[in-house]
C-alpha cells in the first residue's frame, strides 16, 4: 500500500524584496527538497510581520513556515495563545562584523554630502523608516533614542516610507535625513548597484541585532521545526543551491534558541509592545 501524501505546507516571508525574493524561493525549494514535502510560499511586502491587530497567517492556519523580524516573533509569542515557535538555525550573511553569528545591524545612514557627524545633530531632522514592526529599521531607533537621550521621539519628524530601499531613496533624494537600514538589505543593494555607495554615507550603526527568526505555526508535527532546522544549516553545502545562496549573500547557517531573543523582548517590554510572556 503506498503511503499517503502529506499535505502541502505554506511558507509566508516578511523580508522580501529587502532581501532578494530569490533568496526565499531558493531556501524554501530546498526545504521542500530535504522534507520531501510540497511546499508553497507567499510574500507580504506590507510589514516587517503581525503585531497588534493585524491578520495573523499563523493562527488562521494560512501560514505554516515563515520569515520574519523579530518584533513579530516576540508578539506572536507573547500572546495568551501563542501562535508560532522558533526553528532553532538562523542565517549567517556575510559581513565581517558578524564573525560567523547569525546576526546583523541598523546601518544608519545620511546623505554623503551631509557634514554631520553624530546622531546628536539631528535633532531638528526628519527619520525615515520602513515599517513599525522592523527592528532594525524602526524599534532599534527608539532602543537607541531611548538609552541615549530618554527620549524616543528625538526627531523633528519621522516618516514611514514603506520599505528599506525607499529609505534610501528617499535620503538621496534628501526628503528625509537619515534612516536605519537593514545592514544585510544595504549589502544586497550594494552588490547591485555600487554606484549607491557614492551618494551615501553610514553615521553610525547599532547592534548586532540577533537575526530574523524562521518559524513554524503552533500546532505542525513536532519534529517539523528540527527538520527544517537541520536542513537549513545543509543549506551552503548542497551543490544545486550554495552557489546562488552565496551569490545572495549567505555564507551558512548557526544554531539559535529563544534565549538569543531576550534583550529584544525585554527592550520592547519597556516600550509596552508586548504582553506578558507566555510559553
Amino acid at each position: 500500500m503506498s503511503r499517503p501524501t502529506q499535505p502541502t505546507l505554506h511558507a509566508i516571508t516578511y523580508l522580501a524584496p529587502g532581501l532578494p525574493l530569490e533568496f526565499f524561493e531558493r531556501v524554501t525549494r530546498a526545504l521542500a527538497d530535504a522534507l520531501g514535502r510540497e511546499i508553497t510560499l507567499e510574500s507580504d511586502e506590507r510589514s516587517s510581520g503581525p503585531m497588534h491587530g493585524d491578520r495573523d497567517p499563523f493562527a488562521a492556519g494560512r501560514a505554516d513556515i515563515g520569515f520574519l523580524c523579530s518584533p513579530s516573533y516576540l508578539y506572536l509569542r507573547s500572546l495568551p495563545e501563542p501562535t508560532v515557535e522558533l526553528v532553532p538555525t538562523g542565517f549567517v550573511f556575510e559581513d565581517p562584523r558578524n564573525e560567523g553569528r547569525p546576526v546583523y545591524f541598523s546601518d544608519v545612514i545620511v546623505r554623503a554630502d551631509r557634514d554631520a557627524a553624530r546622531l546628536d545633530d539631528f535633532a531638528t531632522g526628519v527619520f525615515g523608516f520602513n515599517d513599525t514592526c522592523s527592528l532594525s529599521g524602526y524599534f532599534a531607533a527608539k532602543q537607541e533614542l531611548a538609552r541615549r537621550f530618554d527620549n524616543t521621539s528625538f526627531f523633528e519628524r519621522e516618516v514611514c516610507t514603506g520599505s528599506h530601499a525607499a529609505s534610501i531613496d528617499a535620503v538621496l533624494a534628501g526628503d528625509i535625513d537619515l534612516a536605519a537600514i537593514d545592514s544585510n538589505v544595504l549589502a544586497t543593494l550594494l552588490r547591485e548597484t555600487p554606484t549607491l555607495a557614492d551618494g551615501l554615507r553610514v553615521l553610525e550603526s547599532w547592534g548586532p541585532h540577533p537575526i530574523q527568526p524562521v518559524v513554524v505555526r503552533v500546532g505542525l508535527e513536532p519534529e517539523l521545526a528540527n527538520g527544517i532546522a537541520a536542513a537549513l544549516q545543509r543549506l551552503v553545502d548542497e551543490a544545486d543551491t550554495a552557489d546562488a545562496l552565496r551569490g545572495l549573500g549567505l555564507v551558512g547557517c548557526a544554531p539559535i534558541d529563544d534565549t538569543v531573543y531576550a534583550d529584544e523582548r525585554a527592550a520592547l517590554e519597556g516600550l509596552g509592545e508586548l504582553g506578558p510572556r507566555c510559553s
